[in-house]
């Protein structure tokens, strides 16, 4: 704009594509990891929406079924990113009802980015490694010893994987489990034993904050256009032809 500065568009507002298990599916509560993104994105600077397929207690095998359709449901512009976190359920014990084995986990993930990209070519993905699990308190809400279905050992296999999937399909990797065990403090991140209190949420909001500015500056809040002009630019004489490019006055 002439007098603000700011950038702006009148295509169709960007996406960000959040696809996930209940991890995700809870980010968009008011402390939540999406609603941070929406924030940034959409509140602040309005120039992308925050798009929330995030489904409790679902494996990636389950959501590979589910994933075509969500695409064919989507409205709008293909997204511009997506993210992918799985592996909290999948890292259940052998023989849950959720398990899924390391190498179907690794297979999994791969038929996701790449349905993902068969669809939206354009689109960047992160993939997002399970956080560690505090399996005491965890269990102790499910019911008791062991009653959660899941180790630390256990999900740690799953973060490494899921890191060895990002490389092998070129995506960068948010590597929450390891983010979260390098504070002393880590269990103060999880609300439950398993999904995240607000530190963890914003902890891990800056993290995709920062991978999408290290590995693509074009689309952070700012790096991407406003949608439609901002109001400190619209005045009597050109507020028609701002705001309608198709109006002749």
């Amino acid at each position: 704009g002439q007098i603000s500065g700011v950038t702006y568009t009148h295509a169709q507002r960007t996406q960000f594509f959040l696809f996930g298990d209940s991890i995700t599916q809870y980010a968009s509560k008011s402390v939540g990891w999406g609603a941070h993104l929406a924030d940034a994105y959409t509140a602040t600077f309005r120039s992308a929406d925050i798009v929330n397929r995030g489904f409790a207690g679902y494996n990636t095998r389950w959501a590979l079924l589910v994933l075509p359709q969500l695409i064919a449901q989507l409205g709008g512009p293909p997204p511009a990113v997506a993210t992918i976190f799985f592996g909290a359920n999948d890292a259940c014990r052998e023989g849950a009802r959720q398990h899924i084995p390391l190498d179907e986990y690794d297979e999994n993930l791969c038929k996701i980015v790449s349905t993902m990209r068969e669809a939206w070519s354009d689109v960047k993905i992160i993939l997002i490694a399970p956080p560690p699990i505090d399996a005491e308190k965890w269990d102790a809400k499910r019911g008791g010893p062991g009653m959660g279905e899941r180790t630390q050992d256990q999900v740690q296999q799953y973060a490494k994987r899921c890191k060895e999937v990002a490389a092998r399909v070129r995506c960068p990797c948010v590597d929450a489990y390891s983010a979260f065990l390098e504070d002393k403090e880590w269990k103060e991140h999880l609300d439950d034993g398993l999904h995240f209190s607000a530190s963890g949420n914003s902890k891990l909001a800056a993290l995709l904050s920062k991978a999408i500015e290290e590995e693509w500056a074009g689309l952070t809040p700012t790096g991407l256009p406003a949608h439609m002009p901002v109001n400190a630019d619209l005045t009597p004489g050109n507020y028609k032809s701002l705001l309608d490019p198709r109006s002749d006055a």
